[in-house]
């Protein structure tokens, strides 16, 4: 099947799977969304998405009636498109001073990197920068996402010693590291889960939280170009997912109840106090 023809059948799938389930609202602008390779959170099966953050997608079709056409693009290409005023939406993102100039972040979830190794020596390092330090391998990240600026020194560190390389996406990591290119990366557990699976790696790898990278929120980028009364709908949809349990439930089905709740030890009263309250 050719990319242009998967590319047009992503962006009709979403609206087409849920048009059965509710009743879509003409009052409510179509909005254009971009989504990307995330592991878990939002993956090719074929020609399908799937992954959480594409179930928190249909959720918000499902709850708000507003109709969502969602694409698949590279994480570098998606949020030049989003800068560029060519997407409404843009899912699953950390944020950032320079993405909220454009957009409004609507979080509904928390991740938390982690150093993911071939064999069993990612928990001897107590941080990226104990890893820069004590270790001679090389790691492989993938260009536009988003990291703390104290793990982006630790990263630079990293080129500077020529043990790091950027590329397009997880797929390309997860890939090279097979190879024996790399010796890991560094990437949220629902990354690096779906992707050792992917490539014959479960069992062969190991990772471990580091203290440069925190829990942080997850969220939805809404233009700021959309109508308030859409954005106010997504929001409060986003905040019923979340205070249901749904977004937990998701999670549960993707990446298996124990890391569910590690992510959500805390309760989710974070998420609910930093969207916008409810009208």
């Amino acid at each position: 099947m050719s990319r242009r023809l998967i590319s047009a059948l992503l962006i009709w799938w979403l609206p087409f799977c849920c048009a059965q389930a509710v009743a879509l609202d003409p009052a409510c602008p179509a909005a254009r969304v971009g989504v990307s390779d995330l592991g878990y959170s939002s993956y090719l099966d074929g020609a399908v998405m799937r992954g959480s953050n594409i179930d928190v997608l249909a959720e918000i079709q499902q709850r708000t009636g507003c109709q969502l056409h969602i694409r698949w693009y590279p994480r570098s290409r998606l949020y030049a498109m989003f800068f560029n005023r060519d997407l409404d939406m843009a899912g699953a993102s950390l944020r950032s001073a320079e993405r909220d100039r454009y957009g409004i972040w609507l979080p509904y979830t928390y991740t938390r990197f982690e150093l993911v190794l071939l064999g069993k020596d990612a928990a001897t390092f107590r941080s990226l920068a104990d890893f820069v330090d004590h270790s001679k391998a090389r790691l492989n990240i993938t260009r536009g996402i988003f990291y703390t600026a104290e793990t982006q020194r630790q990263l630079d560190r990293l080129e500077q010693q020529g043990r790091l390389e950027y590329v397009s996406d997880f797929g390309v990591v997860f890939r090279k590291i097979k190879a024996g290119r790399a010796e890991g990366t560094l990437a949220p557990a629902t990354i690096h889960l779906l992707n050792q699976r992917q490539f014959g790696l479960s069992g062969k790898m190991s990772a471990t939280p580091v203290s440069e990278s925190p829990r942080m929120m997850v969220g939805l980028y809404v233009a700021n170009t959309v109508t308030p009364q859409a954005l106010q709908r997504y929001a409060d949809a986003l905040r019923s997912i979340v205070a249901d349990g749904t977004m937990q439930k998701f999670y549960e089905r993707y990446l298996g109840a124990e890391v569910a709740h590690r992510l959500f030890d805390n309760g989710t009263r974070d998420l609910l106090a930093a969207l916008p309250p409810p009208r």
